[in-house]
């Protein structure tokens, strides 16, 4: 949809925007609630333009930039560049140095499905989870049973918690985010009591102890190595 966006006291330009609304994600037809500009120099300036949506009543912004050039001595014209706003993931993103090398992929599935959640897709951030704790654990149970790799990359997640992972506290976080990490991929939920928080918050507890794990086994393997010099 076009919009008159202004650019100064006297000027004003047409820009496009999208009928969806981006909280609702549903198509709309956008109030256009205020337009504002800022000047960013002697050639640029930011425009803003605050919507309302007429489903969810929820406001959005959307900003472009307006670069003033000379058309001739007494013309000057603008270029107007949209500016999609992306916002930064959280630089605290619980997956260690140690955790991404032993397992990349899971990581960059665990990072989409974030992503995902940060653009409030939340019924499809827990299937992403999901798959990302699958990763994480298959990678970790195989760098300790290399030779077991075949059949570990086949066999389903549950059976692979409890036929490879001794250790009680990864164990536990590995059983606990798939038993509800099952539910976000099922039509019917099973543990009704527990939410995306509680996958998340049980994944990141696997995390953790998967981390200190891997730092033990790098302990380990120094102090044999120290034994035999």
């Amino acid at each position: 949809m076009i919009f008159q966006a202004q650019i100064n006291s006297s000027v004003s330009r047409p820009v496009t925007v999208e009928d969806t609304c981006p909280n609702c994600k549903k198509p709309t037809n956008p109030h256009l609630v205020n337009s504002s500009y800022f000047s960013l120099g002697e050639d640029k300036t930011s425009l803003v333009l605050t919507f309302r949506c007429l489903g969810c009543k929820h406001f959005w912004t959307e900003e472009f930039i307006a670069t003033r050039y000379v058309v001739n001595s007494y013309t000057n014209e603008y270029e107007i560049e949209h500016i999609k706003v992306i916002p930064n993931l959280p630089s605290d993103i619980p997956i260690s140095d140690d955790v991404e090398i032993v397992s990349p992929i899971g990581k960059q599935i665990y990072v989409q499905a974030l992503k995902a959640e940060q653009e409030q897709l939340d019924l499809i951030a827990g299937i992403g989870y999901r798959k990302a704790l699958e990763f994480f654990v298959k990678d970790f149970v195989i760098v300790n049973n290399p030779a077991d790799k075949d059949e570990i990359t086949k066999m389903p997640l549950k059976a692979v918690i409890d036929n490879y992972i001794d250790d009680q506290s990864l164990k536990t976080f590995a059983t606990a985010s798939a038993f509800v990490g099952n539910d976000e991929t099922h039509y019917t939920r099973k543990h009704i009591d527990k939410d995306l928080e509680s996958f998340k918050k049980y994944l990141h507890g696997f995390l953790h102890y998967m981390d200190l794990k891997l730092n033990f086994l790098d302990a380990q393997e120094l102090v044999n190595r120290s034994k035999k010099s």
